[in-house]
């Protein structure tokens, strides 16, 4: 299996070199921390990254068109360390935004008519879009700024499902409620009557991470009993396959 990043450095000693053999040396360097299973996170300050971007969502539009492109912006775990970053000048909340708003232009340009989700966690000041997110240096408060209020957002914070929801229907967003993540089917209900009054939700989906495929149809017959119990008008039904 192919890896995407490089192994570490190597120092090499030149030829006639005028550092000798014992010579202490004091080095600095930048290192991408591996997350998890190998997780890398990419530089938001490179324009590489913004090229590599549309070339792939171009490849992968012209193999399988489709009327939406769900971004994979979710839990960023490291930003603002490296020597690009720094230079830019901006906080990884605006390193964030500025991505963003390439991204929805990207989608703009290549499939004009496609509609573009993104996960909530990484725009959301009552999940991750805050000072002190795990390995991030500075504050990713402002990443919601770049993010085109045309942008559909697919919400999982069920932690503060109400507080959530309010925010991004205030910025203008539609929204699709991601619930389930293999626990109680019962669960949704909390989502169903944190969204009690806000407009703009437009859909569930159903979200699992361990494949399990078990729970779907009572899932689907919860959310219907539910809709009815808080006063919601049905929304649009999506399945998730991750």
């Amino acid at each position: 299996m192919g890896r995407s990043w490089p192994g570490p450095p190597r120092g090499v000693g030149l030829p006639g070199g005028r550092i000798a053999e014992g010579t202490r040396l004091r080095v600095s360097w930048y290192f991408a921390p591996l997350i998890h299973n190998g997780q890398v996170m990419c530089c938001l300050a490179e324009p590489a990254v913004a090229a590599w971007c549309k070339d792939q969502y171009a490849r992968v539009h012209k193999m399988l068109p489709s009327p939406f492109a769900f971004w994979q912006h979710d839990e960023i775990r490291c930003l603002g360390w490296d020597k690009s970053c720094q230079q830019s000048g901006l906080t990884p909340g605006a390193l964030l935004a500025r991505n963003a708003a390439q991204c929805a232009r990207i989608v703009k340009e290549t499939a004009p008519a496609a509609t573009s989700l993104t996960w909530s966690d990484m725009f959301d000041p009552y999940h991750n879009a805050h000072d002190g997110y795990y390995l991030v240096r500075g504050t990713l408060a402002g990443s919601w700024e770049g993010l085109p209020k045309d942008v559909v957002v697919v919400n999982w914070n069920s932690g503060k499902a109400k507080e959530s929801l309010r925010f991004f229907a205030e910025r203008g967003h539609r929204q699709v409620i991601a619930g389930y993540y293999d626990g109680p089917v019962a669960d949704v209900r909390g989502w169903l009557e944190a969204a009690r009054g806000v407009p703009g939700v437009i859909g569930i989906m159903y979200t699992t991470w361990e494949r399990k495929y078990e729970d779907l149809e009572a899932f689907a017959k919860a959310v219907r009993v539910f809709l009815g119990a808080v006063g919601l008008v049905h929304p649009v039904d999506i399945i998730s396959c991750p």
